[in-house]
């Protein structure tokens, strides 16, 4: 007998196992991007170069963005119209996984 409480139980875990498949593929598509824009300073490693070590940011996602969006006068290049705004959340989602 299924009961609503049963139900609301399967259709969260369907929900969050939908939630994690995406997320994976949004860290796959952000490492991508960070190899293709991101790693010729930052490091295949995201290490650093002549960029900073990225792993452990203690920054808020908008702030990775706006730096990504705007760059830095002199030390990042500008990436805005370069990334769009759902790429950008991609880098941020695969930054996140660095430790």
């Amino acid at each position: 007998m299924l009961t609503l409480a049963s139900m609301t139980l399967a259709s969260c875990a369907q929900t969050n196992s939908i939630f994690q498949s995406s997320n994976h593929s949004d860290v796959t598509s952000g490492r991508t991007l960070f190899l293709k824009n991101c790693a010729h300073c930052h490091g295949t490693d995201a290490h650093g170069d002549e960029g900073p070590d990225l792993h452990n940011l203690d920054w808020t996602d908008n702030q990775i963005a706006t730096r990504i969006r705007n760059g830095k006068k002199g030390q990042m290049t500008a990436f805005a119209g370069k990334v769009s705004a759902d790429q950008i959340n991609e880098i941020i989602d695969y930054l996140r996984t660095l430790r």
